[in-house]
């Protein structure tokens, strides 16, 4: 898999949320999960963003905000999944 990262959203997913501990090598991971679940998201005038909710390499379950263009991966937003949304991942890994 290839990812797509620049100052916009090195910034936006790192630098302005320094709460939420993101890392590249983390959020990439995520991707990497075997019981990954995605799902269509928002789509506006110019893409379709997807949400992934997976384990990365510190096991934590993050989600991760994306849109795929041309097979490249771009990170949107990423963060540590709440209660519901971990409830989610396990009745979705469960269906696999």
């Amino acid at each position: 898999m290839r990812f797509e990262w620049d100052d916009n959203n090195l910034r936006h997913i790192i630098l302005d949320y320094p709460e939420r501990g993101n890392k590249v090598e983390e959020i990439e991971s995520v991707f990497d999960d075997p019981n990954l679940v995605i799902q269509a998201g928002r789509r506006n005038q110019w893409e379709q963003r997807f949400e992934a909710v997976g384990r990365g390499n510190s096991q934590i379950l993050k989600v991760v905000i994306f849109t795929v263009n041309h097979g490249v991966i771009r990170p949107i937003s990423c963060w540590s999944a709440n209660k519901q949304t971990i409830r989610y991942y396990y009745e979705n890994i469960q269906d696999k």
